[in-house]
């Protein structure tokens, strides 16, 4: 079931600049006068904005979550008159791993987008601050979701298990990998929120795709995501396989780390089961698919290998691209369906927004999504962190639990300097 406010007068935007100052520089300046409403945060290298309030929403569930999702983000567009080339709409949002109706925590909807009443926008040196004129959408139908009844999905021990069970389906030849996601829940400090914890993580990854979504109520969900979903441009696309990770702390020789990451045979293994499903999908619809790499992704404490992708795709729709992307074996595993039923009995909770995807929807069918990873969901005064680890032929549960806490650990770090 799919959700849209009722349908409004035109809305008519209004600009005004900002010289010199970046987006999250005048959110921060109005941060006081915004308390309590909706708000979305999106930086990468190429657009930064940040969104206030809510003049439209959609919400949808189900197997066609995502050609719903575009059909009623079309409806929603048309009531919208810009009066210059500058005055954009946009929605932004995200969507959770599988549409099963098991709402994560924070409470989000399978799918939700908003339109911002007001978005601070990135452009010319400056920061455009366009502003719809119309009544706020009415509040979202997700609800809110129980607390966390421990403060640890898994322990050590329990992981493991996961782990050699998960090993043992592969050897039966049942699955080529499957992503296992844990999580832990941690107490907010006085003065934490979750703008404080999204700044924090803004400087510790500053090369990251970083977004932030607070619904107003309490509710929040932000990451630091090294791994691009989908780019999808009025000509073309670009994607990218972020798969096969190795640890590097400090002292360690980073090169030789990369090399061995690159001459590893598990993780170029677990590498090219992205990069075939990303090439499988896209080839019915692209011309020209090109792709780079391996090469190796320097974060702090992790090396990831990356494989770029690049195509035209004669004008698709964002969301049409990713109903054919998502979930890719790097969130989910390989064979797809095997993968997330396994996931689903061995894991028992819902992942919510983690490794589900999060972006923006332009007017035009543009858009651009991070995959929902390196992520922390917050509600009230309590943060919950996730990692994941892909289990693959040769995996080591112990190193796969040790690469889980490292991934944490930056997250609780965030936290930590907040």
């Amino acid at each position: 079931m799919a959700t849209v406010s009722q349908p409004y007068e035109p809305l008519v935007a209004e600009t005004s600049w900002a010289s010199g100052t970046s987006a999250w520089e005048c959110l921060l300046a109005i941060r006081h006068e915004i308390a309590g409403e909706p708000l979305a945060v999106w930086e990468t290298s190429d657009l930064s904005f940040a969104g206030i309030g809510a003049v439209r929403r959609i919400e949808a569930s189900g197997p066609a979550r995502f050609a719903e999702a575009r059909n009623r983000l079309d409806a929603a567009f048309s009531g919208f008159e810009p009066r210059s080339a500058h005055d954009r709409v946009l929605a932004v949002g995200g969507f959770a791993l599988e549409s099963d109706g098991r709402r994560g925590w924070p409470g989000f909807p399978d799918l939700s987008f908003v339109v911002p009443e007001r978005i601070l926008l990135e452009a010319n040196g400056g920061t455009q601050s366009i502003h719809w004129k119309g009544p706020a959408a009415p509040p979202s139908h997700a609800g809110t979701a129980p607390s966390p009844s421990s403060s640890e999905s898994w322990d050590r021990e329990a992981w493991i298990d996961a782990v050699r069970r998960t090993l043992a389906r592969i050897e039966e030849g049942a699955l080529l990998k499957a992503v296992l996601a844990r999580s832990r829940t941690v107490p907010l400090g006085p003065g934490q929120s979750a703008l404080s914890v999204y700044a924090s993580l803004r400087e510790a990854y500053p090369t990251c795709y970083r977004f932030l979504i607070e619904d107003g109520r309490g509710n929040a969900f932000l990451g630091a995501s090294p791994e691009r979903l989908v780019h999808g441009l009025r000509a073309g696309l670009a994607t990218e396989a972020v798969a096969g990770t190795q640890r590097c702390g400090p002292g360690d020789d980073t090169e030789a780390l990369a090399d061995a990451l690159l001459h590893s045979i598990k993780d170029r293994a677990e590498h090219e089961l992205v990069v075939r499903h990303l090439i499988d999908a896209l080839n019915p619809i692209c011309s020209g698919l090109e792709s780079i790499g391996p090469e190796v992704m320097r974060l702090p404490g992790l090396l990831h290998l990356r494989t770029r992708l690049t195509g035209g795709t004669q004008g698709a729709h964002v969301l049409d691209l990713i109903s054919r992307l998502h979930p890719t074996p790097a969130v989910a595993g390989s064979p797809q369906g095997e993968a997330l039923d396994w996931i689903a009995g061995i894991e028992g909770g819902s992942r919510g927004w983690y490794s589900g995807g999060i972006g923006w929807v332009g007017d035009s069918g543009c858009g651009d999504f991070a995959v929902g990873i390196r992520s922390i969901a917050i509600r009230g005064n309590q943060a919950r962190v996730f990692a994941g680890a892909g289990i693959v032929e040769g995996s080591d549960p112990e190193l796969e639990w040790n690469e889980t806490e490292l991934k944490m650990q930056g997250m609780l770090d965030a936290i930590a300097r907040a």
